[in-house]
């Protein structure tokens, strides 16, 4: 966590909520003002608290930016109303680590006066700095070490190329969190932070007809979501600047690009023009100012609006939930406004990626929320029946209406049977794939063994 450091003896902590903390320092009293610390994800949050309690003289927290992500809420209702017993922040905010339990945050909510400034420039948070009275009393200072990192249990894998599907975003994000530390590459990046990569995920997302509720084990509620989806639509060029990402898909040019986009699929439906192009390749030169969102096109296919987003880096943790969210409301309203539903939403992703301070933390989320095997889910490619025909594994692909034969085979060995499909139809859904390996592994043992098949 970027700290910059003020004053040894300051009684006053500053948190930066959209914004590196060494661009305040300037604005700040250099008596009063001990530390600014940024505050933009949940490990920031739980390194600030380790903070304060290292801190006794730290009276005073001031919090203060454009809530973007909405950390500077789940703070302000942290101070007010503490965890719960399970160690959850209140509003739906996911938890904290075990060290940071009840007793050690009521010791610093107690004696640490909280002060909400996110509206306020740096002159006025300086202003309102200088005006706090000195702190009623100090602390005894307390060491909760930061846990290590846990180690992973790595896969081999091909190391690029991972399709993911789903039914909904939150489910994606559990398979996308789930490949990152099962399979991911070990890097080290410039600034000397460690994490897991995984390069080239495909998330495909079957849209319901309308948003559905946001499940619990995400880090954030439906206001905070808001709030994000407030910003990362605002036409303004300053929402580029706030964006905690950087993200500029709604400034002046995505916003041409997007209506633009949406006049040509309204005269044609022509799915080759409804792209937004949003990486200039002057940006290609700073990868801290370049967005992560590169590209957004939309395809008419069956009176049906499809979105497929590439984006060139995301911190899978922290920052896909919220802009995932995000692109597929952005479909939804496309689709309205060209009078048709939505079918899927595909992100290519080419860095996913989780740093090595949230492994512990989306590990616990995966424990709790990632059980499996999820209900068998209809493949559109159709059903498949298997059979033992005089001793050969024969198997068809029908359409839903079991009307029409797409495909039909038979083999000696039903494990040939098995690759076969696996090989020549590369589209199945990954749920359908493992019931057809099922069913020829039951075939197979009704044929060497001479009894009934019957499938399941």
């Amino acid at each position: 966590m970027e700290y910059t450091l003020i004053a040894a003896a300051g009684d006053v902590a500053v948190c930066t909520l959209n914004a590196e903390p060494a661009r305040f320092v300037h604005e700040l009293d250099r008596d009063r003002v001990g530390f600014v610390a940024p505050l933009r994800t949940r490990s920031d949050l739980e390194s600030l608290l380790r903070t304060l309690h290292l801190r006794p003289d730290i009276g005073h927290l001031v919090v203060c930016g454009d809530d973007v992500r909405s950390t500077g809420a789940a703070l302000l209702a942290l101070w007010e109303h503490g965890i719960d017993s399970n160690g959850r922040l209140p509003g739906s905010r996911g938890s904290l680590s075990p060290e940071l339990d009840a007793e050690s945050l009521d010791t610093i909510r107690r004696d640490i006066q909280l002060w909400d400034r996110r509206d306020a420039t740096p002159a006025a948070v300086t202003r309102h700095v200088l005006g706090l009275p000195a702190p009623a009393r100090k602390r005894q200072a307390r060491t909760i070490p930061n846990a290590a990192p846990p180690e992973r249990t790595v896969f081999p894998s091909r190391k690029t190329t991972f399709p993911i599907f789903s039914g909904d975003a939150g489910d994606a994000w559990l398979q996308l969190l789930n490949l990152v530390l099962r399979i991911g590459t070990e890097k080290v990046t410039r600034a000397g932070d460690r994490l897991a990569e995984a390069l080239n995920a495909v998330v495909t997302i079957e849209l319901p007809d309308a948003e559905s509720e946001l499940p619990a084990f995400l880090e954030f509620n439906y206001d905070d979501f808001e709030r994000y989806y407030g910003h990362f639509s605002a036409p303004t060029p300053s929402a580029k600047a706030h964006h905690p990402c950087g993200e500029r898909l709604f400034d002046r040019v995505g916003i041409d690009q997007l209506e633009s986009a949406i006049d040509r699929l309204k005269q044609s439906h022509d799915t080759r023009s409804g792209t937004l192009v949003l990486l200039d390749p002057h940006d290609l030169g700073s990868a801290a100012a370049a967005p992560s969102l590169v590209s957004a096109s939309f395809h008419v296919i069956d009176e049906q609006l499809f979105g497929s987003f590439v984006l060139r880096s995301t911190d899978v943790y922290s920052d896909w939930p919220l802009l995932a969210l995000s692109l597929i409301r952005m479909q939804r309203l496309v689709a309205e406004r060209l009078g048709i539903g939505v079918g899927t939403a595909t992100f290519v992703v080419h860095s996913a990626h989780v740093y090595d301070r949230d492994w512990a933390r989306a590990l616990r989320v995966l424990a709790e929320s990632f059980g499996r095997p999820l209900p068998l889910q209809v493949d559109p490619a159709g059903i498949f029946l298997f059979g033992n025909d005089d001793g050969q594994a024969r198997a068809m692909l029908l359409d839903h209406d079991a009307d029409n034969i797409f495909w039909e085979e038979a083999f000696g060995d039903p494990e040939d049977l098995s690759w076969y499909i696996v090989d020549i139809m590369p589209w199945l859904l990954p749920q359908h794939i493992r019931y057809v390996g099922q069913e020829c592994a039951s075939l197979m043992r009704a044929i060497r063994e001479n009894e009934c098949y019957e499938q399941g």
